[in-house]
């Protein structure tokens, strides 16, 4: 995903603070919006202008009296759902880490996540915008809690999802359907069969045939009717998560 066209936080959050609040005929103030969240009207100030980075709980906290779904400061929906607040993220990082990794291989590490980060950052020229290991096994653990809006967009791209992922818990369910699927069909051994011969026949009926037909040839005590209610799923697009092999390991950082 392209992280430089995701929607800065401080513009959503200003445009938000700027329209009427229904019922009220016009929009909060930073004092009443700080009061209805427990913080500042300076602070809320800050966030508006890009000069404060908000963390996760932040987000949360914003979205209610602003009446939005957390997932829209981050390019996701708008509408709210009754599932809010989710999961904890330290259980959605988690569930990332059991279902991404390089093919044949175990759970990648910390250190590769954080690399994968910073080689983001150097691509986008903001060097900035990285993580430390030290604070993904923080997160990991539910130490901390509540990161830092940049941390969540971070890991989120780091393995391939929206950053909508960590707060829409319909669109987590899609993504992590998908990503088992995926790695079902790894364990199958049929993945890299399929998308040969899926080149010229890209449609999702020939799709399903095609890996039918390889399924029962290559395993034939699956399931078939299980099979065809994965392949059903929408793909998923893991272009540009980890990658092939787990990239070199680089020193912790203390953890910002």
């Amino acid at each position: 995903m392209d992280v430089q066209a995701l929607p800065s936080f401080a513009a959503v959050l200003d445009q938000l603070c700027s329209a009427k609040r229904a019922g009220a005929g016009r929009p909060y103030s930073n004092v009443e919006l700080g009061h209805a969240i427990g913080v500042t009207h300076s602070y809320i100030a800050h966030l508006r202008k890009g000069r404060r980075e908000p963390t996760l709980q932040t987000v949360l906290a914003l979205s209610e009296p602003l009446d939005v779904h957390p997932a829209f400061f981050v390019g996701g929906r708008r509408d709210r759902t009754p599932d809010l607040p989710g999961r904890p993220f330290a259980v959605k990082l988690n569930r990332l880490f059991s279902l991404v990794h390089p093919p044949g291989q175990g759970e990648i590490t910390p250190e590769a996540v954080a690399a994968v980060v910073r080689r983001r950052a150097e691509a986008i020229g903001d060097d900035g915008w990285t993580i430390a290991p030290n604070t993904i096994r923080d997160l990991r653990s539910g130490k901390n809690p509540s990161p830092k809006l940049k941390h969540v967009i971070a890991l989120a791209v780091a393995f391939g999802a929206e950053p909508a992922y960590f707060f829409d818990e319909e669109l987590a369910a899609r993504v992590e359907e998908q990503l088992e699927t995926h790695q079902t069909m790894e364990r199958l051994g049929v993945n890299e069969v399929i998308l040969r011969a899926t080149a010229t026949s890209p449609s999702a009926e020939v799709r399903t045939k095609v890996v039918l037909a390889l399924v029962r040839a290559l395993r034939p005590e699956i399931e078939s009717e299980e099979l065809r209610r994965l392949l059903e799923q929408p793909a998923l697009d893991l272009s540009g998560a980890l990658g092939e092999g787990e990239p070199e390991v680089i020193r912790d950082e203390a953890a910002d």
